[in-house]
């Protein structure tokens, strides 16, 4: 048996990166060639570029976009990656715990469960609202442009495999929310060392910023609206709530079912076109602006 081996699953921005740059703190190796900041995770996304570009091949593959945003059920895993798969795993075990994160290894749990059947897995979870806000304000994604409701679909798709999964194997799992775990770290990290026997220590103080989050200020209908077009969105995270790890064993908080009404008003819909419409007005001015700028500057550079 090899060293222990602790994987970091989730939906897209749903806190997995956060995850493990907290474990990598407190001491899980998740490997030296990482992928670097970007304006959508300014801190790192903390992937392994070993198991990314592999799980980008074994989607490319099967004629799948290689960021993940696919509905496919059962995604074949072609013979020919199975040595370089194996080759991976052994460049990486560095001889203590070791793991790696990245959100498309959700769509390939039973591969790699077939590879490291002595893995754990962190599955790290978000509410479907502030993923697909996330998302939304991202703005990066081409498929949720076109598709806007795709966010809702893919969210459901990868929580259900994770569910899927977590009701298989309970006790090589652990499934957290991620705005529980930020809130009990410390206990959360004992919980994780106490289910997989592992030794990690407390990670540095330094890590976490609160707003890099960003899901203070969404607006409050966004549950009720998710509920109402994608009800099964909702009851599954529910599902994931009343399973997740809590600290001291106690119960989930389920507030967020008091924002939610039966049928979204007819005026969040309308306040909504009005500040599309306003904020495409204020692009048009500041883009004006910055043709002036780049007018002026322009005739200066020409008269010297």
């Amino acid at each position: 048996m090899g060293s222990p081996v602790l994987i970091i699953i989730g939906m897209h921005r749903s806190g997995t990166s956060l995850t493990a740059s907290l474990l990598q703190s407190a001491g899980l190796d998740i490997g030296s060639n990482l992928v670097g900041p970007h304006e959508s995770n300014i801190r790192g996304h903390f992937e392994n570029v070993d198991f990314l570009e592999l799980h980008r091949k074994f989607l490319r593959s099967q004629g799948i976009q290689e960021d993940g945003w696919t509905l496919q059920e059962n995604i074949e895993v072609e013979p020919l990656y199975l040595k370089e798969a194996k080759k991976i795993i052994i460049k990486n075990d560095s001889g203590k715990p070791w793991g790696w994160k990245d959100p498309r290894t959700t769509l390939f749990l039973d591969f790699w469960n077939n590879l490291l059947p002595q893995a754990n897995f962190l599955m790290v979870y978000r509410s479907p609202w502030d993923v697909m806000d996330s998302l939304y304000r991202r703005n990066t994604d081409i498929f949720i442009q076109r598709q806007p409701d795709l966010a809702a679909k893919i969210w459901l798709h990868y929580n259900k495999r994770i569910i899927n999964f977590y009701n298989q194997f309970p006790e090589r799992c652990l499934l957290v929310n991620i705005e529980t775990m930020v809130n009990h770290c410390q206990e959360w990290l004992k919980g994780i060392n106490e289910k997989f026997k592992l030794n990690l220590a407390f990670p540095s103080s330094d890590i976490y910023d609160a707003s890099l989050m960003e899901n203070q200020e969404i607006d409050a209908y966004r549950p009720s609206l998710v509920n109402h077009y994608f009800p099964q969105g909702v009851e599954l995270y529910k599902e994931l709530e009343t399973k997740s790890w809590q600290p001291n064993n106690g119960q989930p908080h389920l507030e967020w079912e008091e924002e939610i009404t039966s049928t979204p008003y007819r005026l969040w819909v309308f306040e909504d076109w009005g500040k599309v419409r306003y904020l495409e007005k204020q692009n048009r001015i500041l883009q004006a602006e910055l043709e002036q700028c780049k007018l002026q500057l322009s005739q200066m550079q020409a008269k010297q």
